[in-house]
């Protein structure tokens, strides 16, 4: 069980599983919680979350935008879900929301819809083109007066900087009895164990912390928050995105450029079913 009041300053022995683009991930001992410390942990977001990440490709995406009917469907999938445990539409924070996509499937929905984001440009293209309210930041160092009924964390809790220090302040954000949506890869997954450390997932700086079940949920257990329920999203992907993920994590060989070219050329707008084989939703309950 998680007995630290931070991760990065807890005194239980820590293992090194692995070194990765050049950075150790460790499991305590104690809790089982995975992840990497970042060079700056005040800078990480800013160095990381940059305009190259969402249209550069690699760890990123090669254009962010190019996502947005995949996502806007994403977040209309996730409002109908949350009414299972939600009687009705309430007011949203959606961290990291990038430029809006899954807010805009919840506004659809009658939610009131908020977003943080760290990065101005998705930010301003959130406000400007889809009238969404979103503050440029991040959870650890927010500052609203507004509280929710509903925080979402849509492939947001792995990139935290200082994750306790985010929980911290969802709990303080939300009205009593609110809850928090979570998208996250399980790092149990048949996938995972099969890949290794070759695993997608395992990509600092970007992504910095890795859950199991287990450690997710004894996680939020320790900053206030019930375990409701968890399930397999219903996810697409744009093969484009796909692809250049598989561009940054294979090495180099003979025609590697012209073939990845050649993919993204002539199946890279295709959008296929992601299988439910190493991603998972959870709900907590404040």
């Amino acid at each position: 069980m998680k007995t630290c009041i931070s991760i990065y300053d807890c005194p239980q022995e820590k293992v090194l599983l692995f070194t990765k683009n050049g950075y150790d991930v460790v499991e305590c001992k104690a809790c089982g919680h995975r992840f990497s410390k970042p060079d700056a942990i005040e800078t990480h977001l800013h160095n990381v979350y940059s305009d190259s990440y969402f249209f550069e490709g690699k760890d990123g995406y090669p254009n962010y935008l190019d996502e947005k009917d995949i996502l806007i469907k994403h977040g209309d999938r996730y409002a109908k879900i949350v009414s299972n445990y939600i009687n009705v539409p309430g007011s949203l924070l959606d961290v990291g929301c990038a430029a809006g996509f899954i807010l805009k499937g919840f506004k659809q929905n009658g939610w009131q819809c908020y977003g943080i984001e760290p990065n101005k440009t998705m930010a301003a293209y959130g406000k400007t083109e889809l009238d969404v309210d979103i503050q440029v930041g991040s959870l650890e160092s927010v500052d609203m007066d507004k509280t929710f009924d509903l925080i979402t964390l849509i492939q947001v809790i792995g990139h935290f900087q200082d994750i306790d220090k985010a929980l911290k302040n969802a709990n303080k954000l939300l009205n009593p009895g609110g809850y928090v949506l979570v998208e996250s890869w399980n790092r149990d997954s048949l996938m995972s164990k099969l890949m290794g450390k070759n695993w997608h997932e395992y990509s600092p700086p970007s992504v910095i912390h890795w859950f199991s079940d287990k450690t997710l949920i004894n996680l939020f257990k320790f900053h206030g928050f019930t375990f409701i329920a968890k399930g397999l999203p219903l996810k697409q992907i744009n093969l484009k995105h796909a692809i250049s993920l598989v561009d940054g994590k294979t090495p180099n060989f003979a025609l590697k450029h012209k073939l990845i070219n050649g993919l993204e050329k002539s199946i890279g707008n295709l959008k296929v079913i992601y299988p439910p084989v190493d991603l998972k939703w959870y709900i907590f309950q404040k």
